[in-house]
C-alpha cells in the first residue's frame, strides 16, 4: 500500500529532499464529504483562546498579588481585547510526596485552553519548561563559574515536578548536556561538568587589548593609522561571523522548543554578545587619532537584525529568554589590573553597552528578564523565579485566518502606572501546518507522546553512498483506518502529508521536510484494506553518526496529526 520515494541530500551534514509535491495544502475548511474511515473533523479555523502571561511586580520589583480581571486591559494590534479566560498562579508548589516521578525526557501531552468560567479561580497549569544555556564560547570561565554556583543553589530550591529543567552548552556547536528531567540532582551534576570547559571570550579579550595597545602606542604621534584600522575591522568582521554562529545555535534551541506546551524559558549566560561588533575599537579609534569619520565604518558589522531575527523566532515559538551577565561590576572606566595602558573612558562605555543592550533587548522583547552589573545574581534569580512562578494568565478569543500572522500585543493594570509588567510583546497566530512542523522539530529532542493517527516507523539496514555518506531506508506506517477517504468514482481517495527531520548526537540537524501521499483503495476492498497499514517507504541520506529522527503525519481531509522518532547509527560499525 506505498511507494518508494529517493530523499536526497540537500546540504553539507544531513538534509532531507523531496521528490513529491513539497507544497503545503491548507488546512480543510470543513469535514469531507462522504468520508470514509479516518478520525473526526478538527476544525482549525474554529474560535480559539490566546493566553498571555504576564508578571506583575511594584517599585521593589516585588509580585503584585490579589489582582483580578478588572484590573487588567489587553489589545491586540491597538484594539481592546475582552478578557474571556483569567488566572493567577504563584510560587506555591506541588507536595513532593504528590509529585510525578523524574523524567529523562518531557511527556507532551496536548492541552486545551482553560476554560472560561467568569471566575478568578486557579487552574489546572502544563509543566514549565526551562533551559540553561551556558556559552562557553562567549563567557570567560571565572565569570562563569561565579555564575554558575548561584544557579545550581537556584536550582535545587526551584525545580520541582512537573516542571523540568535541562541543560545545554554552546561552544562551537550546541550540546545538550543533561535532556530535560525534573531531578534537580541530574541538572546540578551537569552544570558541574560545564565547569571543566574552556571559556572562548579569554582569547577575544586578549585579541581586543592588543588592538587597544596598538592604537594607544602609535595615534600619538599620528603613525600607522591604516593597520589600526586594518586590525579594527579584522576583529569586527570576526566576531560578526562569530556571533552569526552563535545566534543560529540559540535559534535551533529555540525550533527544538517550538512544539512543547507551556511556559518556556531559556537561561542564558554569557559575558554578553556584541549588538556592533567592534564597535568599541572604532571609538578608540576616533577618539585617539581625532577621526570623526571612523565611527561611520562600524555600520558594516552592526546586527541589530540578527538579534530582531533572534526575538522573532522566540515569539513564534512562545520562549522566554531570560539573560544573565557573568561579567558582573568590572572595574570603572575598563581600567582592569592586567591591562598595559588604560583603555579609553569612552569605549569603555561603549565595550559594556555595546555587550549589554543585545541581553536586554531580547529579554525585554521576549518577557523576560536581564540581570547586568552584579557580581552576585542571586536577587535576580529570585526574580526569574518570581516572574516563572507567579503571574497571571489572560486569556482572549481569536479567529485564526490560517495563517502565519504576527500580532502586537499590550497589557495594561488600570491606575496603576508605576507597576512594572513582564510579557511577550508580539504574539505569533501559527497556521496548522507550522503548529505540526513546530511538533516534528521538538521531536528531534524531546519524546512527543501524541499520535492520534497511530503512525509507527522502523529503519532498516544503512547502504554506503556517494561521498562517505549512507542511505538510512525509513518505513513510515499509518493504519488505513485511521486515514479519512471519500468516494472518487469506484475508488476511495486520501492525502497524507509525511514530515522528516534528523538530528545527530553532535547537535547537527536536517532542515524540515515534507512529501504529500494520494492514497487510493478500490471501494470493493475496503474493508479488508482497513485492517492494514499504508507504507510509506523513503531513504534519508546521512553521514555517518547516531541519529534521532522524527516523523509527523498529517491526514489532509482531518486535519488530525501524529508524531513518532527513532534512534538509528546510519555506518555499520556504530551500535
Amino acid at each position: 500500500m506505498g511507494k518508494r520515494l529517493t530523499v536526497g541530500a540537500i546540504g553539507l551534514i544531513l538534509a532531507l529532499g523531496v521528490l513529491a509535491q513539497s507544497d503545503e495544502r491548507p488546512a480543510a475548511a470543513k469535514a469531507p464529504e462522504g468520508q470514509v474511515g479516518g478520525l473526526r473533523f478538527m476544525d482549525v479555523a474554529e474560535v480559539t483562546v490566546v493566553n498571555v502571561d504576564v508578571s506583575v511586580t511594584d517599585s521593589k520589583r516585588k509580585p503584585v498579588r490579589g489582582l483580578t480581571t478588572a484590573d487588567f486591559e489587553v489589545y491586540q494590534n491597538g484594539k481592546l481585547q475582552q478578557i474571556t479566560n483569567f488566572a493567577e498562579y504563584t510560587r506555591a508548589l506541588p507536595e513532593t510526596s504528590n509529585a510525578p516521578a523524574p523524567t529523562a525526557v518531557p511527556t507532551v501531552v496536548p492541552t486545551e485552553p482553560p476554560v472560561a468560567t467568569g471566575t478568578e479561580a486557579p487552574v489546572r497549569r502544563d509543566p514549565r519548561f526551562v533551559v540553561l544555556y551556558v556559552d562557553n564560547e562567549n563567557i570567560m570561565p571565572f565569570n562563569r563559574n561565579r555564575v554558575l554556583t548561584k544557579v545550581t543553589s537556584w536550582v535545587r530550591e526551584n525545580l520541582q515536578a512537573p516542571d523540568q529543567a535541562m541543560v545545554v552548552g554552546y561552544q562551537r556547536s550546541l550540546k545538550v548536556l543533561q535532556p530535560f528531567t525534573t531531578n534537580p540532582d541530574d541538572v546540578v551534576e551537569a552544570l558541574r561538568a560545564v565547569r571543566t570547559y574552556t571559556g572562548g571570550r579569554s582569547e577575544v579579550n586578549s585579541t581586543r587589548k592588543d588592538i587597544e595597545d596598538f592604537i594607544y602606542q602609535n595615534a600619538e604621534q599620528g603613525q600607522n593609522y591604516d593597520q589600526a584600522m586594518d586590525r579594527v575591522r579584522s576583529f569586527a568582521r570576526e566576531q560578526r561571523s562569530n556571533l552569526t554562529f552563535t545566534v543560529r545555535a540559540i535559534q535551533e534551541l529555540i525550533g527544538m522548543m517550538s512544539g512543547l506546551p507551556g511556559k518556556k524559558a531559556i537561561v542564558y549566560v554569557s559575558d554578553g554578545l556584541p549588538m556592533n561588533p567592534g564597535l568599541e575599537l572604532y571609538y578608540e579609534i576616533q577618539e585617539r587619532y581625532r577621526d570623526p569619520s571612523a565611527l561611520t565604518q562600524s555600520f558594516e558589522y552592526e546586527a541589530t537584525g540578527m538579534f530582531r531575527s533572534l526575538v522573532t523566532s522566540a515569539t513564534a515559538s512562545g520562549v522566554t529568554f531570560y539573560t544573565i551577565d557573568a561579567r558582573g561590576l568590572e572595574a570603572d572606566l575598563g581600567i582592569e589590573a592586567e591591562n598595559r595602558t588604560a583603555r579609553s573612558t569612552v569605549a569603555a562605555g561603549v565595550a559594556r553597552t555595546n555587550y549589554q543592550d543585545s541581553l536586554v533587548y531580547i529579554a525585554e522583547q521576549t518577557g523576560g528578564i536581564a540581570i547586568i552589573n552584579t557580581n552576585d545574581v542571586s536577587g535576580g534569580l529570585e526574580r526569574i523565579a518570581d516572574d516563572l512562578h507567579s503571574f497571571y494568565s489572560l486569556g482572549y478569543r481569536l479567529v485564526p485566518t490560517g495563517t502565519d500572522r504576527m500580532h502586537r500585543i499590550e497589557v495594561k493594570v488600570k491606575g496603576h502606572p508605576e507597576y512594572k509588567l513582564n510579557y511577550r510583546r508580539n504574539f505569533i497566530e501559527k497556521s496548522l501546518p507550522t503548529r505540526i512542523a513546530d511538533r516534528v522539530m521538538s521531536g528531534l529532542a524531546f519524546d512527543l507522546e501524541d499520535n492520534p493517527l497511530a503512525i509507527t516507523i522502523t529503519a532498516g539496514v544503512p547502504a554506503p553512498a556517494s561521498s562517505g555518506r549512507w542511505t538510512l531506508p525509513v518505513e513510515t506506517r499509518v493504519p488505513i483506518e485511521k486515514i479519512a477517504l471519500i468516494p472518487d468514482g469506484d475508488k476511495l481517495l486520501g492525502y497524507i502529508m509525511v514530515y522528516y527531520a534528523a538530528r545527530d548526537d553532535e547537535g547537527k540537524q536536517s532542515d524540515l521536510q515534507r512529501v504529500e501521499h494520494r492514497v487510493e483503495i478500490p471501494q470493493a476492498e475496503y474493508e479488508d484494506a482497513r485492517r492494514k497499514n499504508y507504507l510509506v517507504s523513503s531513504s534519508l541520506l546521512l553521514e555517518s553518526g547516531t541519529y534521532r529522527i522524527s516523523v509527523g503525519v498529517r491526514d489532509q481531509f482531518t486535519n488530525q496529526a501524529g508524531y513518532a522518532m527513532i534512534r538509528r547509527a546510519v555506518h555499520p560499525e556504530q551500535k
